[in-house]
């Protein structure tokens, strides 16, 4: 069965088309972000758990630290946090690993509070800070009370996260993942531009299909690099020699075929001429000597007579009529443009209803022979059929040569008819045959909103086959 061709596939097969090297490039960048994305989720989720745990194990220890700091001998009457900062003070050692602030507040109000910070002090983004503040939150912390003997309790802590210190730290290590994703996009970067090299002959690839596909055989495909592009330009290749070769032949075929039908249809003119024409104008000379010598001797076979002149000058119209159409009077004489005059020139005086217009551009009369009859019997069966099945008003005949190519149109505006049964079938037939076999181009198309048109182009490169045969 014919394989539908890609302007016939359905929607949903259009919609699986994808261009390799965008779809490499956006694959890869989406990897890469997905990667960066996570694995700053990975950190921010970490950060949250290491944080959690540290302040749950740093409460009990500074407890100890700072009820230890208050258990110091002082005045029998010296009752307080006095002394605290110097315990505070105390905690620099592994309070710049801990990364924590202490906050610590006289139970009597009698102290501000004293606050603490360990760690580092640069300041961090101040947007991984706000997002690292709000994963956290307030709920992390530890808040613990601080005795003094003999079991009076003299003030209260509350250990908390340092921000800016895990903030920093969380921003060192999302620098890390940000360029292990820059290593993932330069990667695709290293990646795309190979593969866009090695895909660009795609291109010329595709230009040569289009030109195989406008019918230019003699394309050939490049030679890439990339060993699968060049197995498929290779075998594309061989496979167009082996087309243009087929094509050839049938031209061959077809040419010979049509020359071998234009001669039988002279030597039929000539042997309807030589012997029906002559037997006919025998006749009607016979015709003519009856009439007269039975005009006054015997009268009652006169219409005889002139009945049988009748039918002979009929006949030999007819006879005419049909040699014309087997071989048109004065093409091989004249020319082309002399021919196509006379062919168009008879019709008006056959249908003088219609109007019949002729314009021709350029010279046609030095075309090649078998060129020459194809134009004249595409115009003449082109006619024939705007006649018999339109009923036309007007008919026009447009016949160009150019140094490109060489054209013919013919449009009517009688009755609208499907192209594919307008005229007689053998008729389009053989104007289809007759432009293919000289490596034309034949269409024939309906007009609005009434008519049909009929279209057939022949290159220069078929003018210059046809001149060197």
């Amino acid at each position: 069965m014919p394989q539908d061709s890609p302007d016939t596939l359905p929607p949903a097969e259009h919609g699986r088309d994808i261009n390799l090297k965008s779809h490499l490039l956006l694959r890869i960048t989406l990897f890469a972000l997905a990667i960066g994305v996570c694995a700053t989720a990975v950190v921010f989720h970490q950060a949250q758990d290491r944080i959690r745990v540290r302040i749950a194990q740093t409460g009990g220890t500074v407890a100890r630290l700072l009820t230890a700091e208050a258990a110091q001998p002082r005045g029998v009457f010296d009752i307080g946090l006095a002394g605290l900062e110097t315990g505070l003070a105390s905690l620099d050692g592994i309070g710049q690993l801990l990364n924590i602030c202490v906050a610590v507040e006289d139970t009597y109000k009698t102290r501000p509070v004293l606050r603490r910070c360990f760690g580092e002090a640069s300041a961090p983004p101040a947007a991984v800070r706000w997002a690292l503040a709000h994963l956290i939150g307030p709920e992390i912390h530890y808040r613990g009370a601080i005795g003094q003997y003999p079991g009076f309790k003299i003030g209260e802590f509350v250990v908390s996260p340092n921000l800016d210190c895990e903030a920093l730290i969380l921003w060192h290590q999302i620098r890390t993942v940000l360029g292990m994703t820059v290593g993932i996009l330069v990667l695709n970067l290293l990646i795309y531009l190979p593969v866009r090299r090695a895909l660009q002959p795609t291109d010329q690839i595709l230009a040569v299909i289009e030109r195989v596909e406008a019918g230019d055989l003699a394309a050939r495909m490049p030679r890439p690099r990339l060993i699968e592009l060049h197995r498929i330009a290779a075998g594309f290749d061989h496979l167009t020699e082996q087309l243009q070769k087929t094509t050839a032949n049938q031209r061959q075929l077809a040419q010979r075929l049509l020359a071998v039908r234009e001669e039988e249809r002279r030597y039929l003119a000539r042997e309807l001429h030589d012997e029906f024409g002559q037997c006919l104008t025998s006749i009607g000379a016979d015709a003519a000597f009856i009439t007269a010598r039975t005009r006054g001797r015997h009268p009652e076979l006169l219409p005889a007579a002139q009945s049988i002149a009748a039918v002979t000058v009929h006949m030999l119209e007819a006879l005419q009529s049909i040699l014309c159409q087997l071989r048109p009077v004065g093409l091989e004489e004249f020319g082309l443009q002399a021919g196509l005059e006379q062919l168009v020139a008879g019709w008006q005086r056959r249908s003088p209803a219609c109007t019949f217009d002729l314009f021709i551009e350029g010279g046609i009369d030095d075309l090649p022979d078998d060129l020459t009859v194809s134009l004249y019997r595409i115009v003449q069966e082109s006619l024939t059929n705007a006649l018999r099945h339109g009923a036309p008003r007007h008919v026009t005949v447009r016949l160009a040569r150019t140094a490109r190519q060489c054209t013919v149109r013919i449009e009517d505006d009688g009755e609208k008819r499907e192209a594919s049964t307008s005229g007689s079938g053998l008729g389009v037939l053989g104007m289809n045959e007759r432009v293919a076999a000289l490596g034309g181009r034949f269409a024939m198309t309906a007009r609005s909103p009434q008519g049909m048109r009929v279209d057939a182009e022949f290159p220069a490169e078929t003018l210059t086959i046809l001149e060197n045969q």
